[in-house]
């Protein structure tokens, strides 16, 4: 018999979450990154991941910044989103 069914999207992605100054956890997001980042205190702590000249991630305290499937693309995720949407699953050294 035929039926709705529900499905579920695994999709393996590396994500780092922005947590604060921290100057090591600020070199961690750097390394992750490779691209230059900075501090910016507009209407509270964000960091700011700057893709491009005109491409500019603003990520708050608490949120995420993922790479997507390629390894190449940063996003930006919200926590809430981020918590819905992934696990987190051992890492394959």
């Amino acid at each position: 018999m035929m039926g709705v069914k529900r499905y579920e999207k695994r999709v393996p992605v590396d994500a780092i979450q922005f947590e604060g100054m921290d100057p090591i956890h600020i070199n961690e997001i750097i390394s992750f990154v490779q691209v230059p980042v900075m501090m910016d205190f507009t209407g509270g702590l964000n960091l700011r991941v700057i893709k491009s000249q005109l491409d500019v991630l603003v990520v708050p305290v608490g949120d995420y910044i993922v790479k997507d499937v390629t390894g190449k693309q940063l996003i930006h995720m919200k926590q809430t989103a981020f918590d819905a949407e992934y696990t987190e699953v051992a890492k394959n050294e």
